[in-house]
């Protein structure tokens, strides 16, 4: 049943999704050179500028690129919420996120004032753009399956985000926190996190999972009443922060939301009722027991710092399920829209990126993460951490960039013609 309310025709250009996809690892070269020139006490600390710089250039420039390009495909696709002249939707939103991001990162790494300025201008446009026109969409489409049902709380999610970052940007540029302050950053990064990220991940996988790897579905329960809870979870938390009542309780529920669906999503996978090996189950596995050692390490606060919580959540988890999702979608829309175009002979949707380069790409991922974790202890593994993730993101900008020259070549071809994709 997971296909339901799925309509591939009403997808949009495929340049729409690409040009976030491919923009992504270009952000992740950036956290590469910050992590290699700037000193580890500085970029490990979560309250120094460069750290604040260095975080939002991975959640702006590499989860939100994403998961705007994904959106913009997935919402015609799964909900059959068609965005009106695309490609200008795309050009506004994508070209303001990038230059936003740009900027509002680098003012708090450069300790440059202006750039905020800029950058609050630009993420306003983007984020206000995309999710006035999300909001409106999604809360007119009348099939409401589970994964729906969460682009709608993802949604309201992320327009919570943007307001209380541009609450806080402005904090930054009057210089006036107030003493409620952290309650708004901590709600922040609450709603970014688990609402904005993990509840478009968890209701996309309702669909790709059982879709794209032929797997079990996951309960109702799971599907139609957790995001649900955990939306209400996270903005019960405000009032924890704002009257500062102890969180203990609330954390737990949260870790328990989160393992419960890391539980299931894994479950589903190890149970495929067709089970072919495909490279793309490795970021998938690797990211939930990563969501999973995560969770372990905040509830008990294993860690004095926060540093390796966020590697291991943001790198580990995030960021790999991310890259595994773009190396099955890039295939998939090359194949799916030159078999939409009449092409008579075209590739499979496993030759389009070499599954060697995917896998070398895997393991300079872990590599980096693993290191990256090390470096805590022994700041020299920095520079390995930060040479292996920088080689990472390069290669997962090229394994990209060479599907899509793959199909725009074949698309120059004849349709007809039988050594089109050679």
């Amino acid at each position: 049943m997971f296909n339901q309310g799925l309509s591939l025709t009403q997808a949009p250009p495929i340049s729409v999704p690409f040009r976030f996809f491919l923009s992504a690892p270009i952000f992740g070269v950036l956290i590469s050179l910050i992590f290699l020139f700037f000193p580890f006490d500085e970029v490990s600390n979560e309250y120094h500028n460069v750290s604040i710089g260095l975080i939002h250039l991975f959640t702006l420039g590499i989860l939100t690129m994403i998961i705007f390009g994904a959106m913009q495909q997935m919402m015609p696709v799964l909900a059959g919420a068609v965005i009106s002249k695309s490609k200008l939707f795309a050009n506004i939103v994508h070209s303001s996120l990038f230059i936003g991001t740009i900027c509002m990162s680098f003012s708090f790494i450069l300790d440059m004032k202006q750039l905020l300025y800029i950058g609050i201008l630009f993420l306003s446009l983007s984020f206000l753009s995309f999710f006035i026109v999300c909001i409106k969409l999604l809360f007119q489409v009348k099939f409401l399956t589970s994964t729906v049902k969460a682009m709608r709380l993802f949604s309201l999610s992320g327009l919570i985000t943007f307001i209380l970052g541009f609450y806080l940007a402005l904090s930054h540029i009057n210089l006036n926190m107030g003493e409620n302050y952290l309650a708004f950053v901590n709600t922040h990064i609450l709603f970014g996190l688990f609402g904005f990220a993990f509840l478009l991940i968890m209701g996309v996988s309702f669909q790709v999972i059982p879709m794209f790897y032929v797997a079990l579905d996951f309960p109702k329960f799971i599907q139609h009443k957790l995001p649900i809870i955990l939306f209400i979870t996270i903005f019960i938390s405000f009032f924890f922060f704002y009257f500062e009542i102890n969180f203990l309780f609330l954390k737990f529920i949260f870790v328990v939301e989160m393992l419960s669906f890391g539980y299931f999503a894994l479950k589903s996978l190890n149970n495929r009722k067709r089970p072919v090996f495909d490279v793309t189950l490795w970021y998938w596995k690797f990211s939930l027991i990563c969501l999973i050692i995560s969770m372990i390490i905040w509830m008990f606060d294993i860690s004095e710092s926060n540093y390796i919580l966020v590697i291991i959540f943001a790198f580990g988890f995030l960021y790999s399920l991310l890259q595994g999702m773009v190396y099955k979608i890039i295939p998939f829309l090359s194949w799916f829209h030159l078999n939409s175009k009449g092409y008579f002979s075209i590739p499979t949707i496993r030759e389009f990126i070499n599954e060697t380069y995917i896998k070398v790409h895997f393991f300079l991922h872990v590599f980096s993460i693993v290191f990256f974790v090390i470096a805590y202890f022994q700041d020299i593994f920095i520079y390995f951490a930060s040479i292996i993730f920088l080689i990472s993101n390069m290669l997962f900008f090229l394994n990209s960039i060479i599907a899509v020259k793959k199909y725009a070549n074949i698309l120059k071809t004849d349709p007809m013609d039988l050594s089109s994709f050679k």
